[in-house]
């Protein structure tokens, strides 16, 4: 097996507006921790080099990568097929689409904001500078794998009350636990490790943890989490890391913000803190590596057939907006989400893609949405060598199992997943289906 590795910062050279929060209404005031693409070029047995991008981003939409994919080719002359693009989901970066501003009274106006194509063009050069060097550095290695559990260090926020049996979103850790059933987390940490003869070359990990440990700044632009956890990689094993994000859609940290809401207590940075641990928690489990036995990559792409959520009057949806605007409606949140799948999406019902990367003796699976970890963990139980990963391929909103949509919650709701009832079950079914072929 041969392996290339390149990173680049991709802080914006301009204040920009960051994506993950709707309560943010002014651009961003400068760069609290850095951000960064990595690239990972990686061939195997068959001859064939695969692309493995990863991006401190909230994510990159489906179509937006359909448009990097034909860039990728002419520069590399490597398909779509064959390559990765993955995001941190950290909630303090840019990103290049489209947004409607729903807040009134800041610094950014009301309205339609079109595609950031400033920051696209910045980001887009640093990746492709990034897949160059990682193609011009490929050497022969050695591929290593460890799984590691952390648990005691998130929790699932979807939690369920005991006196109705529906959800509760506990963003922060709740005062009274014992009102409540905790649904489990994934809290296992997949690290693999390419070693030349020169001693560790990369290393590519996967957490499910979701990046919204904040910091002092909420107009900061950050990599959260993931990137303290690299920089700690590299310090601790010599190499530099890149970052993919687990079944994190449901899952969030323990501490949050600067401080943990204790008087006592002193503040931290839980971005720090977190990042931090994890990595010294593969580092204090170092003899748990071993090398794979099936030293090869290989890529597919499976197209899943879905439909958009019911609710959604796809043909009206841009009169049902203009007539609620007019006419302040209450419904008007309602037509504004509706408008943004509308222009998202091509109908009410089309494909979505389910990526596959085999990776030695693991198969990763990735999907293009922020997936709850009960899909991760029934993919793990129907195949133990699947590793899902979220946001890769496309960034479209969460992803659910049908039973959670008559609990309620965010997560389940109209706006925050795109798709009918019943598609994360499709996506897990097909997911243990092709992850168990390659």
């Amino acid at each position: 097996m041969k392996l290339g590795i390149a990173k680049r910062l991709t802080m914006p050279d301009r204040a920009s507006m960051l994506r993950g929060y709707g309560a943010r209404k002014e651009l961003s005031n400068g760069i609290e921790d850095p951000i960064e693409v990595g690239v990972m070029a990686i061939c195997g047995e068959g001859g064939e080099t695969c692309l493995i991008i990863t991006a401190d981003i909230l994510g990159i939409q489906k179509a937006e990568c359909d448009k990097l994919y034909p860039f990728i080719e002419e520069k590399f002359g490597i398909p779509a097929e064959r390559v990765w693009i993955s995001g941190s989901h950290t909630h303090f970066a840019p990103s290049f689409t489209a947004y409607f501003m729903g807040n009134k009274g800041g610094g950014i106006p009301y309205g339609d904001h079109p595609e950031d194509d400033v920051y696209r063009t910045l980001w887009r050069e640093r990746m492709l500078d990034a897949a160059s060097a990682a193609l011009t550095s490929m050497e022969e290695c050695t591929l290593e794998h460890v799984q590691v559990d952390v648990p005691g260090i998130m929790f699932n926020r979807r939690t369920i009350r005991k006196s109705d049996g529906k959800v509760t979103e506990s963003y922060l850790y709740p005062e009274d636990p014992e009102k409540y059933e905790f649904q489990p987390c994934d809290s296992t940490v997949s690290a693999w490790r390419f070693v030349s003869a020169n001693g560790p070359k990369a290393m590519l990990v996967s957490s499910a943890f979701h990046p919204v440990t904040g910091g002092d700044n909420f107009y900061g632009v950050s990599g959260d989490y993931p990137w303290f956890f690299k920089q700690k990689v590299e310090e601790l094993f010599g190499c530099p890391a890149c970052f993919m994000l687990g079944a994190a859609g449901d899952a969030v940290p323990m501490l949050r913000g600067p401080g943990d809401g204790q008087k006592w207590a002193r503040p931290v940075s839980s971005r720090r803190l977190l990042g931090e641990t994890l990595a010294m928690t593969l580092r204090l489990n170092e003899r748990k590596f071993r090398r794979d036995s099936r030293e090869d990559v290989a890529m597919k792409v499976v197209d899943v057939p879905v439909s958009l959520s019911p609710e959604l009057d796809y043909e009206n949806a841009e009169k049902n907006y203009q007539e609620a605007e007019k006419n302040q409606a209450p419904d008007l949140p309602f037509r504004i989400e509706s408008r943004f799948l509308a222009k998202t999406y091509p109908g009410m019902n089309f494909t979505m893609p389910l990526r596959f990367l085999r990776l030695g003796e693991k198969v990763l699976t990735g999907m293009p949405f922020e997936v709850l970890s009960a899909i991760s963990l029934r993919l793990k139980e129907a195949n133990p060598e699947a590793v899902l990963i979220s946001i890769t391929g496309g960034y479209n909103g969460y992803m659910p199992l049908e039973l959670e949509f008559p609990r309620g919650g965010y997560e389940s709701s109209f706006g925050a997943t795109d798709f009918a009832p019943g598609t994360g079950d499709k996506f897990l079914e097909y997911a243990i289906e092709h992850s168990k072929r390659m």
